[in-house]
């Protein structure tokens, strides 16, 4: 997944959008903020829900002690401005018109325009784009995104990780045994079994992810 990734940000001048898709806790945003890190670039990250406002994306007019107004930039007008990376979580759980009005950033001009200020720039060479997302198909309230929205972004999915390499993640970070890392992993296998075979562990909430693995593995220092 890092060489993917890594590839496709070497592709050319301009920086294309990425979606990434995969269940919860496989690794999507941590792996951005990683690649960030070593590549030594500033990451936004913003949380989507049903109410996120665009305000938050684009900016607001702030009331000053003196009594002014002043414009002050959101998110992801500051990462267009500046060249930083901004990783837009959970795309499929945003509103409707916060996604319609991605479309322009997404284009090949790369453009965002603020009604509010009438100002209309282009994105900073080091701009990038990315946005992650859960399958709409197993996770309730997630939007199936058009297929043309999706084809302005490149497009990756996530899998889980192997269950050996769980095993050696726990052992690693949690400081087990690795007898005990396979027993709690163990547990996890015949969790997603009876999820799949019982209605009963439907909904986004009976998944047990990675961070349940690690708060579970973190008991063992206490």
């Amino acid at each position: 997944n890092l060489q993917r990734i890594s590839r496709i940000l070497c592709l050319g001048q301009r920086k294309l959008p990425i979606l990434i898709q995969g269940n919860t806790s496989v690794g999507k945003t941590s792996l951005i903020k990683y690649l960030a890190r070593l590549s030594g670039n500033h990451c936004f990250r913003i949380n989507n829900h049903e109410h996120t406002d665009l305000q938050e994306y684009i900016g607001k007019y702030v009331l000053q002690e003196n009594g002014e107004l002043k414009w002050q930039d959101g998110l992801l007008t500051k990462a267009m401005r500046k060249g930083y990376w901004v990783i837009l979580d959970e795309l499929n759980l945003a509103p409707c018109e916060l996604l319609e009005a991605l479309n322009r950033v997404l284009d090949d001009n790369r453009e965002l325009f603020i009604p509010e200020t009438r100002d209309r720039f282009v994105a900073h060479s080091k701009f990038v784009l990315f946005a992650t997302q859960n399958p709409p198909e197993e996770y309730a309230g997630r939007k199936i995104l058009s297929r043309a929205f999706r084809n302005r972004f490149v497009e990756l999915h996530f899998d889980e990780l192997p269950h050996d390499e769980l095993e050696v993640i726990l052992h690693e970070r949690c400081r087990m045994p690795p007898k005990y890392a396979k027993k709690i992993v163990t547990v996890m296998k015949e969790l997603q079994m009876f999820r799949r075979e019982s209605v009963c562990f439907g909904g986004k909430n009976s998944f047990m992810t990675m961070r349940d693995l690690f708060r579970w593995g973190n008991r063992y220092l206490v």
